[in-house]
């Protein structure tokens, strides 16, 4: 499947970049976009035997606020 939807492109780059960042950390990446009944996990991975879920927000612009804003209580409640 090819995204057309400009969104989802951005976000899925938005992953891509995210992965290609915990690769060169030296994180081994597991999975990607995992769908679970609660929702979807972007990447998971391992950093040296620790299981990490990444929830990977990219941003054009901060106008509204950066990634880390835009990660809720309920979000994190989920994650």
């Amino acid at each position: 499947m090819f995204p057309t939807d400009p969104r989802h492109r951005f976000g899925q780059a938005s992953e891509t970049r995210a992965e290609q960042f915990l690769i060169a950390k030296g994180y081994r990446i597991l999975d990607r976009n995992v769908r679970l009944s609660i929702g979807e996990l972007d990447l998971v991975a391992d950093d040296q035997g620790i299981i990490v879920f990444v929830e990977v927000k990219g941003r054009s612009t901060e106008a509204f606020g950066g990634a880390l804003s835009a990660v809720d209580r309920r979000k994190r409640a989920k994650l």
